[in-house]
């Protein structure tokens, strides 16, 4: 057997659009053999007041993706960020259940409506425990009402979005371990796997959303809510995996992968650790993609896989490797 691994249909990265290099980086991700690109509609920007949206940034974007399909580069949109709209975020933004669901899904109907034509799928948005946990980080009741609202707010961007582009997750999973051998770490340990993996993988296949501390809740049109299940993950790769099979609807599997390390050789490690991962469970279960952030280094971690100057790092051969 090869020692290559199995390449997915689509080989990703998350770009970030800066407007003088865009096109350069474009043909950059297609010579390299990348296949998609993760772009940022940014909702602060594009709708700096409530119920409208700035004209400049939808030209911007729609052409950043015509230009990345003429590249052969599929664009893939997300539709969330950390940074929203100042208006949102006073009235409490996921905060308040009431706020989030008014305004949330009239901004995805907007993002539909005028980026549509030009996505090659959605990701509407990332890392849900990692948003929750840095809206409110310390109180468990208003934790639990937040990831509630959350669930609630993807199911609404799936009746939006579903059937046009394909409309993936990028759910934080990690094997949760106990930080000592107290009953506290060990229920700390058992609330954070739920919240990572059951609220979110139980709920997208049952349509049930277990929260610790609140009642089950049964979410209409939650179960089924994507297309592709999406897991953001640094390691352990090949048992997250394995556990998302065993728990999720049935759906194509993709990574987004932000490699561990401090140093481009470790972050290489890590790529081929990840690689020889995913080659042995694609053997046994569909892969869509696997995606890389970030493309380029950003200070002060300076962690792609390219430099500033945009030359490819040992971390960056280590991703295109399999294309080779």
């Amino acid at each position: 057997m090869s020692d290559a691994p199995t390449v997915p249909p689509q080989l990703g990265v998350v770009l970030d659009v800066e407007p003088e290099r865009i096109s350069d980086d474009l043909a950059l991700c297609a010579s390299l053999g990348i296949t998609a690109v993760r772009l940022d509609v940014p909702w602060a920007r594009a709708q700096p007041k409530a119920g409208a949206i700035d004209g400049d940034v939808v030209e911007l974007l729609n052409g950043v993706a015509a230009m990345a399909r003429s590249a052969g580069v599929d664009p893939w949109l997300r539709l969330l960020q950390p940074a929203v709209p100042r208006w949102f975020d006073n009235d409490g933004g996921f905060t308040d259940a009431r706020n989030a669901a008014h305004w949330w899904p009239r901004w995805v109907e907007i993002a539909a409506d005028a980026f549509g034509g030009s996505a090659a799928g959605w990701v509407p948005f990332e890392t849900p425990f990692a948003m929750a946990r840095r809206l409110i980080p310390a109180d468990p009741r208003a934790h639990g009402e937040l990831v509630d609202t959350l669930v609630t707010a993807w199911r609404d961007a799936w009746r939006i979005l579903r059937g046009g582009p394909p409309v993936m997750t990028s759910i934080d999973v990690a094997i949760v371990r106990p930080t000592d051998d107290s009953p506290q770490a060990a229920e700390l340990a058992q609330r954070d796997d739920q919240l990572r993996w059951g609220v979110w993988l139980d709920g997208l296949r049952d349509g049930d959303v277990d929260i610790p501390g609140r009642a089950l809740r049964h979410v209409a049109d939650l179960d089924g809510a994507c297309d592709i299940v999406g897991l953001a993950v640094r390691q352990d790769v090949e048992t997250v995996v394995y556990r998302a099979a065993e728990m999720a609807p049935e759906r194509p599997l993709a990574l987004t992968f932000k490699p561990i390390g401090d140093s481009d050789g470790a972050r290489s490690t890590s790529v081929e650790t990840m690689w020889r991962e995913v080659r042995r469970a694609a053997e046994e279960m569909p892969f869509h993609s696997v995606t890389i952030t970030p493309f380029a280094d950003r200070p002060p971690a300076n962690d792609g896989i390219v430099t500033r100057d945009r030359d490819v790092k040992d971390a960056g051969q280590a991703f295109i490797r399999p294309l080779g």
